[in-house]
């Protein structure tokens, strides 16, 4: 059987839905003959009646009733379908909501690099350490530092990540025994799960006494390295944190450590957002920069 128009489905379901082919003329902006006629051409292609006409109402017969309860989800399933498709409101304009860790030790450092490889673009950074509302907030894409599991939303990943012994200049001589320097000098604690495990494994690998040397605890990254910089004592960072620092010799890493997170990092959005010309360029741009710079 030929398939019926869709606009003749659309009437029979709002007059349905109303109980009379005058209000759904009504509601859908038409004569009441054409509703009558477009129902007529669909009882003809389908081989039954729709509709029992009574003098001033209309009745679904049983054909009718079982046909509905699909519509009602079909033409439900379209509205989803379109509703993925609006446009974007500013596609000039990339609002990314960002760890301010992240922002600070590692995007900002490279804006230069974003403004070359992209001049069209407006870069809007929102740095929290909260996941965006994207129903919300003015957000559209996400950089998250976690497992990738974001209900109701895509979650790609871009790049993993791992834990080295960073300090100052001259604190540590990686000459020397690893032990006995790191027992004599503070050791800045950052609150992350993967830290703690990173720690416990430091620890047992040269028989440190647990949190015994830890008088600093800061739950953030971008503070802990900014501590570390400030000489107050050693701590475990990400490798892509700390490259900056690195670079401008406030830092030095230990070469016999390093610990791979659990954690990594991952693009999340609606689905839809990702299909948006502003979020592709700036999804190139962003996973050629982190594989340019790959521990």
């Amino acid at each position: 059987m030929k398939s019926p128009p869709l606009k003749g489905l659309w009437y029979f379901k709002t007059a349905a839905e109303l109980g009379s082919f005058k209000q759904a003329a009504e509601a859908l902006f038409v004569t009441q003959a054409a509703v009558s006629q477009q129902i007529r051409i669909l009882e003809q292609q389908l081989g039954c009646m729709l509709f029992e006409r009574q003098t001033r109402k209309v009745l679904l017969t049983q054909q009718g009733q079982d046909l509905l309860p699909y519509l009602h989800k079909a033409f439900g399933q379209i509205d989803m379908g379109l509703s993925t498709l609006k446009a974007d409101p500013n596609p000039s304009t990339i609002n990314l909501s960002v760890l301010p860790s992240f922002a600070s030790c590692w995007l900002l450092p490279r804006l230069a690099q974003f403004n070359q490889a992209l001049p069209d673009y407006q870069l809007r950074i929102d740095p929290t350490e909260q996941l965006a509302d994207f129903n919300e907030d003015d957000i559209d894409i996400g950089i998250r530092f976690g497992l990738g599991d974001y209900k109701g939303l895509k979650s790609e990943l871009i790049a993993e990540d791992e834990l080295v012994i960073a300090y100052q200049p001259g604190l540590i001589d990686p000459t020397k025994p690893l032990r006995s320097q790191l027992s004599k000098h503070n050791f800045i604690y950052d609150e992350g799960r993967d830290n703690e495990l990173a720690w416990f494994e430091l620890c047992e690998q040269l028989g440190l006494s647990g949190h015994a040397s830890s008088n600093l605890k800061i739950d953030n990254a971008a503070l802990v390295l900014q501590a570390t910089v400030a000489g107050q004592g050693f701590s475990l960072v990400r490798r892509r944190l700390v490259a900056q620092s690195l670079a401008l010799g406030q830092l030095e890493i230990h070469p016999e450590f390093a610990w791979q997170c659990e954690y990594r990092y991952f693009l999340v959005a609606p689905e839809r957002h990702f299909a948006w010309p502003k979020i592709k360029a700036f999804r190139e741009w962003i996973i050629d920069e982190l594989k340019s710079t790959d521990p």
